[in-house]
């Protein structure tokens, strides 16, 4: 009987939180708590030394500081629209902007490359990084 009795019970939360336990409870750090809100809740006395508050005031205060600070968005607001230019607009325009370059010949041209030093500076690097360290001695 008594296991049905545990597997019944539930969590229940706290009426008062502890000053240390507060700010967590509302998401903000310490320092935020004792300047917006501390200000405006009822504090307990909780032992010789300790405050606390009570959990459902906080949430009072929350539910105002929600309604107070939240920012309206218009109702068909599309909030999951493309990020990147190359989806395009949802409706079908144009899939990219061309961006232009004054240096850019926008043409593919076969050859050679005319810097020779490209290589070699990889090897020099290369060297550097896996060669033996120079004895100090």
């Amino acid at each position: 009987m008594a296991n049905a009795t545990a597997a019944k019970a539930t969590t229940i939360p706290p009426r008062f939180i502890r000053f240390m336990d507060a700010p967590d409870y509302l998401g903000m750090c310490r320092d935020e708590f004792n300047k917006t809100v501390r200000p405006n809740v009822r504090e307990l006395s909780n032992g010789k030394q300790g405050v606390a508050f009570d959990r459902i005031e906080l949430d009072e205060w929350a539910d105002a500081y929600i309604e107070s600070k939240a920012i309206e968005k218009a109702a068909n607001q599309d909030n999951n629209r493309p990020r990147s230019e190359c989806r395009g607009e949802p409706t079908g325009g144009k899939p990219w902007r061309e961006k232009r370059y004054p240096g850019s010949t926008r043409r593919v041209v076969s050859g050679k490359s005319t810097k020779f030093s490209e290589v070699s500076d990889f090897e020099k690097a290369l060297a550097l990084v896996t060669g033996k360290k120079p004895s100090s001695t």
